[in-house]
């Protein structure tokens, strides 16, 4: 189903579907009029469009095309909501969404909401007020209310990349979290490694719940069972890898391999093997996932799952690109994922 098609599902079957007739009636002007109103302003007066604009919010004419040219007096900037911008993971991304941007004549704005989620709202105030023509959201941790609300009600683009919000039907550009970290899990049961933990991130994110899920999926498949006392749920940061990881390793069972939902959570579980004593990857293997310059840099290099994370910024611009250019976006990309072996990996230890 395409974007356009979708909204247009989305209508209330409770009432009858609203007409240019009824906008019309309702601003008290000509369907002529509206119709220049929507899609040639140029051609009435502001107090015109001001008026045909109240109609279309008061009878709810649209979330659909019509809707967006009337709302929007372009602004050539689009705004990238993240959750926390000193986690390095999104600088690619917006790398990425800016290069696209560019090209296409927009810039860019960031509103980042130091995991702040009531700070939304006021990002969101920004393209109905014409500061910007469309959003992208690199976190599902908005108020879904919010969210219906804006993206439904009033129509205008939002596009997800990295993560997606359940029960919601977006366009959406993200890797399948799954079966990327079951690859990982996989490749640490052809070390023999039996005794796997994990440092989850936040569990109420969508993407880390299916993360999960590709490790207990290929535990179950290789007959392995799976220790909920080997879990550990952090929050993407350096602290929690390292503060969840020395729990992990000072468990009289410890576990031979550790497998991390970031990067920076990983580095940390490093750390505190090094500070235990525990020789990576003699003594413990460690590995993380997004693939982040700092992987490279830490002892031993971090065996690590890639996210193409400037393709998908790419990618995700270019889907609000043809929403703003009216033209049908899919709902759902889907970039590939590679795992990236280095020197944190190691055949499982005999104990």
């Amino acid at each position: 189903m395409t974007f356009t098609n979708l909204k247009q599902s989305m209508k209330s079957n409770d009432k009858p579907m609203a007409t240019i007739k009824d906008v019309a009636k309702a601003a008290g002007v000509s369907t002529a009029t509206v119709s220049r109103a929507l899609f040639d302003s140029e051609k009435v007066t502001e107090s015109t469009r001001e008026k045909v604009a109240k109609a279309v919010a008061d009878i709810g004419y649209s979330p659909n095309v019509a809707a967006r040219h009337l709302r929007r007096r372009e602004t050539n900037s689009i705004m990238v909501i993240l959750p926390d911008i000193s986690n390095s993971f999104f600088s690619d991304v917006i790398s990425g969404v800016e290069k696209v941007a560019r090209t296409a004549g927009y810039k860019v704005l960031l509103g980042d909401l130091s995991h702040d989620t009531n700070r939304a709202k006021d990002f969101f105030d920004l393209v109905p007020t014409n500061q910007s023509d469309g959003l992208i959201l690199l976190t599902s941790d908005i108020e879904h209310a919010l969210l219906k609300d804006r993206q439904i009600g009033s129509g205008f683009p939002v596009v997800m990349a990295c993560e997606y919000v359940e029960d919601m039907s977006l366009p959406t550009v993200r890797i399948d979290n799954q079966s990327a970290a079951g690859k990982a899990i996989e490749y640490l049961i052809s070390l023999g490694h039996q005794n796997i933990a994990t440092v989850t991130g936040p569990m109420q994110n969508p993407i880390c719940r299916d993360r999960q899920e590709g490790l207990l999926e290929q535990l179950k498949k290789n007959g392995l069972p799976f220790q909920y006392s080997n879990m550990r749920e952090g929050d993407f940061s350096f602290a929690s890898g390292y503060e969840h990881g020395r729990t992990l390793l000072e468990q009289q069972d410890r576990p031979t391999a550790i497998f991390c939902h970031n990067d920076e959570m990983a580095i940390g579980v490093i750390k505190a093997a090094r500070d235990l004593d525990i020789i990576v990857p003699a003594e413990l293997s460690v590995i993380g996932f997004d693939n982040i310059a700092f992987g490279e840099y830490c002892e031993p290099e971090l065996t690590t799952v890639n996210q193409p994370r400037e393709d998908i910024g790419k990618q995700a611009m270019k889907t609000l690109l043809n929403i703003l250019g009216d033209k049908d976006a899919s709902l759902l990309h889907t970039p590939r994922t590679d795992l990236i072996v280095r020197g944190s990996t190691g055949i499982c230890p005999k104990r």
